[in-house]
């Protein structure tokens, strides 16, 4: 069965900055709102969305849902979450704490981008250590926000897969 992961502006863009937005579609089915789809295209003039990329409109009743929810979080995530409910998806994507937060509080399973990094490196997607140690280090030189102990333990996850 395929996976359905619905994925939030944040590690589309974070992905693509560091040319691996091709480990994105190996998780799955990917599927961002119509929100997220704008966003994308008015934060990135460099980075098309892959064609592989379904844009999903909400149904109304997830709609209103995301208007209740744009007082706690950002449109984009809201949209997100709304949908990832809506597809009853097994997996979202998104780098914004915040919205990691909301959706766990909902009962979602959430990742980030680091955490498709590891998944992808812990199923074989990623050939090597160093291939791994590459796309960590071009995610950290991207424009997404990680602290040191997140970059450390990712390093430590991934020298522990390879050497195993």
């Amino acid at each position: 069965m395929i996976r359905i992961v619905v994925c939030d502006t944040g590690p589309l863009l974070h992905l693509g900055e560091a040319n691996i937005i091709h480990l994105l579609q190996m998780a799955g089915e990917i599927i961002i709102p119509f929100v997220v789809a704008e966003e994308f295209k008015r934060n990135t003039s460099d980075i098309k969305l892959p064609e592989w990329v379904t844009i999903k409109e909400l149904d109304e009743q997830y709609q209103k849902t995301v208007l209740e929810w744009r007082k706690q979080i950002d449109e984009g995530e809201a949209a997100a979450i709304a949908l990832t409910m809506q597809m009853e998806a097994d997996w979202l994507l998104t780098d914004d704490a915040i919205a990691r937060q909301f959706g766990e509080s909902v009962g979602l399973e959430i990742h980030g981008s680091i955490g498709l990094l590891l998944w992808a490196a812990a199923v074989g997607h990623i050939e090597s250590e160093n291939e791994a140690m590459d796309a960590l280090n071009a995610l950290i030189n991207s424009s997404l926000w990680i602290s040191d102990r997140v970059v450390n333990q990712a390093r430590k996850a991934i020298h522990t897969l390879y050497s195993g």
